[in-house]
């Protein structure tokens, strides 16, 4: 409050100062053009070349004045102690002009040049309108050839003037005072027409103006209320600039004031809202819909674009996030063919391992059993080995049913059975209800050839190896269990690991099944080994509870 009151007040004494510069300019202007027609005039004049003198002097001011409209009159008073004037001269008194003191007080000034400003009065001489106070400046009007004195010049400003600055209601309607005063504590211009040329001693002041070279305020207690005081010296004319404002507006427009920037401030809050819901829609939204993409591709769905067309940096993003979900599909395509290649590779691989010299003992045997008459396990035997070789060469589907898989095994261990009656007898034992779960073709007879050749052949007695399986609620267990002559753990750390060529030799078999098991159904599932020297060995296989064979279609 009061820095605005400061500030408003700063304002008006820079117009005021205006006002007093261009009154010394007009003085200055006139003066010169004076001494341009006294020059160009006789001194010694009959009566018409005096009234054309007159008459220019007149015309000169009046002419003048039109640069200067802040300037009401101008009065030239030659040496000769005529008068000139820039308006009508109506039954004005001369000798009030000489007996008023002004010309010798001006006179008293000296040398061209120096000002005197006389207190702003209301007189009837010297006026154009002797019902306006008026501000008048006295200057000597020197010849600028010969340094004489060519007359007296007064100029005139009219508190109007200065009163049109001091407006009595500020842009929010709230009624003001402004109050101009001199160094003899008189109001020489106000905004209330009542205040001109009053004393000023109505105020309750605590610091008198004569001692006020700086701005100041307080608030003063007067019969009609508490107002606000601002004074603001202006030192140019020593007079203080009053401003007085009834606190009660003043509240009524600080209230005015809080109410609207309220009001502003929601509108602002309403505009900034819409600007971030636009801002929403333009920057956040596309970048939410990338996120919402990402995440679903980080659940494992690939089957999802970011559909963002902005040609912005989120249109760039979006873009370069769909080449990227169409490469990683690519490249996903890619590994799947190549680990069905690789599935492909192994099975021929394990198909392989089912040596040629199989083939040839088995028929040997077949042989053998045919000439010594026994017909009926000669039979038996080429039925196995013919079923034997039907399925694990046939192609097809390379997940099977666990039924399937078993009579592959039991094809096997019957062949083998007849080939070492001595060393080996086998029991298969599985659950119905596990029958049908599904299982990777000739996952079973690796195993149990791994036991047959490693695990009974070198043992001293005969043996036996058991094939089960068991399930709970998220993995179905199966068993090749044999009694052979085991194995310690560091070659059992070497199978599992793959590792040295002796561990190769004899795991290869039992590696690809435990591979391609994990391939099929994840790292979490595959081989387990158990075993302890000399008294057997147990594999467990280690597959989900709820695989079906349209999973996996070679």
């Amino acid at each position: 409050m009061e820095q605005s009151a400061l500030d408003e007040s700063k304002l008006i004494v820079s117009q005021i100062d205006s006002i007093i510069g261009n009154a010394e300019n007009s003085a200055n202007f006139i003066a010169t053009d004076i001494n341009r027609i006294i020059a160009s005039s006789p001194e010694q004049r009959d009566s018409v070349q005096e009234l054309k003198f007159r008459r220019q002097i007149q015309s000169k001011l009046s002419t003048d004045l039109i640069l200067f409209p802040d300037v009401d009159s101008a009065i030239f008073i030659d040496r000769n102690n005529h008068i000139h004037t820039s308006y009508s001269r109506i039954n004005e008194d001369e000798q009030q002009v000489f007996d008023s003191g002004m010309i010798e007080q001006v006179t008293r000034m000296g040398s061209y040049g120096r000002n005197r400003w006389f207190s702003m009065e209301q007189r009837n001489f010297l006026v154009s309108d002797p019902a306006v106070p008026v501000l008048t400046l006295g200057k000597v009007v020197i010849d600028v050839d010969s340094g004489n004195k060519l007359g007296i010049l007064f100029i005139n400003v009219k508190e109007t003037t200065f009163s049109s600055f001091l407006g009595t209601e500020n842009n929010q309607g709230i009624s003001k005072t402004y109050l101009l005063v001199d160094t003899t504590q008189r109001i020489i211009s106000s905004s209330n027409p009542e205040y001109v040329l009053e004393p000023f001693d109505h105020l309750k002041m605590k610091r008198p103006l004569t001692f006020l070279n700086e701005p100041y305020s307080e608030i003063v207690d007067r019969d009609q209320g508490q107002e606000f005081i601002s004074v603001y010296p202006y030192n140019r004319m020593n007079w203080s600039l009053v401003n007085m404002n009834p606190m009660t507006a003043l509240k009524s427009m600080i209230s005015h004031n809080v109410w609207m920037t309220v009001v502003i401030g929601m509108i602002c809050l309403l505009l900034a809202l819409l600007g971030i819901a636009l801002l929403s829609k333009i920057l956040v939204n596309p970048l939410l819909q990338l996120a919402k993409s990402m995440r679903r591709v980080k659940e494992g769905d690939l089957n999802v674009t970011a559909a963002i067309r902005a040609q912005d940096e989120t249109g760039l993003l979006a873009t370069v996030f769909n080449l990227m979900i169409d490469r990683i599909k690519q490249l996903i395509a890619t590994v799947e063919n190549e680990q069905l290649r690789k599935r492909e590779y192994e099975l021929a691989l394990m198909h392989a391992q089912i040596k040629p010299h199989f083939l040839y003992n088995t028929l040997d045997t077949i042989y053998v059993l045919a000439d010594m008459e026994r017909t009926e396990e000669a039979r038996d035997t080429t039925k196995a080995l013919a079923d034997f070789y039907r399925v694990i060469l046939s192609k097809g589907y390379e997940i099977i049913t666990l039924e399937e898989e078993v009579k592959i095994v039991n094809d096997y261990l019957t062949i083998m059975q007849v080939r070492y009656p001595h060393i080996l007898q086998y029991d298969i034992a599985i659950p119905d209800e596990l029958k049908g779960i599904h299982i990777p073709k000739l996952s079973l007879q690796p195993l149990a050839e791994n036991a047959i050749y490693h695990g009974l052949k070198t043992k001293d007695s005969s043996g036996f190896i058991r094939i089960r399986a068991h399930a709970d609620s998220e993995h179905v267990i199966i068993e090749v269990e044999d009694n052979g002559v085991g194995m310690s753990p560091q070659l059992i750390s070497r199978i599992t690991d793959f590792k040295e060529d002796s561990a190769k030799r004899t795991s290869i078999g039992i590696f690809s099944v435990h591979e391609r098991l994990k391939l099929y159904f994840g790292d979490i599932y595959g081989i387990h080994i158990e075993s302890r020297e000399g008294q057997g060995t147990t594999v467990k296989l280690i597959l989900p509870n709820n695989y079906s064979k349209g999973e996996q279609n070679v």
